[in-house]
């Protein structure tokens, strides 16, 4: 296949996304694993950066976390999930929503599982973070023993 023609298969992928799913841009980090997600949720994808990643039909807003699974490694097995620069003060972007779904991909393409986790213990962990955390902004992680012990398995 020449480069020509994959870039003609975006193009056209980006025309569906925007004319089906309101996506302006296919491209951005993370967008596709949300749309996947959202899909199989049953939720509506909210494209917009700034804003949750996705609501139902009730108008309750979800965060969407993917990592893919890493296999056949000797050290860090499995995956982990991070929301990047969290202060004290955008606490709002894990309480403006109802819950948290964590996707583990086997693939960029192909969802393995997706858990579930509440936002009080999710609140509680992004604090717990926080406290250690020596910088003014901080990555908060979750790793998959963390979402394993603490969520509920949605997805198979």
């Amino acid at each position: 296949m020449a480069t020509s023609e994959l870039f003609d298969l975006l193009k056209e992928a980006q025309r569906i996304a925007l004319e089906k799913h309101s996506v302006p841009n296919i491209l951005q980090p993370g967008v596709i694993k949300e749309l996947m997600m959202a899909e199989i949720l049953g939720h509506d994808l909210i494209p917009q950066k700034d804003s949750a990643d996705a609501k139902d039909n009730k108008g309750n807003t979800y965060e969407y976390l993917a990592s893919i699974r890493r296999v056949d490694v000797t050290t860090n097995k499995g995956c982990s999930f991070q929301m990047d620069r969290i202060t004290p003060s955008n606490l709002h972007r894990v309480t403006r929503n109802k819950a948290f779904y964590f996707g583990i991909f086997k693939d960029h393409l192909e969802v393995e599982e997706i858990w579930k986790v509440e936002i009080p213990v999710v609140l509680a962990e992004v604090k717990r973070q926080l406290e250690k955390c020596k910088n003014d902004i901080a990555h908060v992680n979750f790793l998959l023993r963390w979402v394993e012990e603490y969520g509920t398995k949605v997805f198979p």
